[in-house]
């Protein structure tokens, strides 16, 4: 789609420039209705599409680098006085790449089975997600979240969020309106 759009723009604008006006608005229309329909199909897919549900110990992988959820335990020993509870993910992150790579656009955050979101605790993390790996190698990333105490049916969610070009692509789980892959982590 983009490189239909690129093309079909450079020839509007060289239809603008000769003054051909009659073929730059059927080169708008043009674009306007393939970019429609696309969009159409995008969400309807989303729509339709069930939720995909990935185990504890099989991997995500966005590009080269792939995430595997591989426990879940509650910390102990803070000081949290509202009920909450603190849960530390660890993710072994893994580079199938040719290069030291990072995944800069990754985020994690915790959903339970009311609905409710949690978004990773800063200051009480060690490595991160988006740490570089080098090629072929892994490194361990133990994000924690702060939930309540009643929270149940925990799912995590790693997603590049709507700032990427994977928002625009059919069958993404990043895309526009669909459903996010979740770990189920059994809690």
């Amino acid at each position: 789609m983009a490189a239909w759009t690129t093309l079909g723009l450079a020839g509007v604008g060289l239809s603008r420039l000769r003054g051909e006006q009659l073929r730059v608005r059927r080169g708008i229309a043009w674009l306007a209705g393939v970019w429609a329909m696309y969009l159409v199909v995008l969400i309807g897919v989303s729509l339709v599409q069930k939720q995909k549900v990935v185990a504890v110990g099989q991997p995500q992988c966005f590009d080269d680098m792939c995430f595997t959820v591989t426990g879940i335990e509650e910390v102990k020993g803070f000081l949290i006085h509202d009920e909450r509870r603190l849960l530390r993910v660890t993710i072994r992150v893994t580079n199938r790449g040719h290069s030291g790579e990072r995944d800069g656009l990754i985020q994690a955050y915790l959903v339970d089975a009311q609905g409710r979101q949690w978004e990773e605790s800063t200051g009480v993390n060690g490595v991160g997600l988006t740490a570089k790996v080098a090629r072929g190698d892994s490194v361990m990333s133990q994000p924690v979240f702060k939930v309540t105490g009643d929270a149940t049916g925990l799912r995590l969610v790693l997603t590049h969020g709507w700032k990427q070009p994977g928002v625009l692509v059919i069958g993404d789980s990043d895309s526009l309106l669909h459903r996010k892959t979740v770990v189920e982590l059994g809690r």
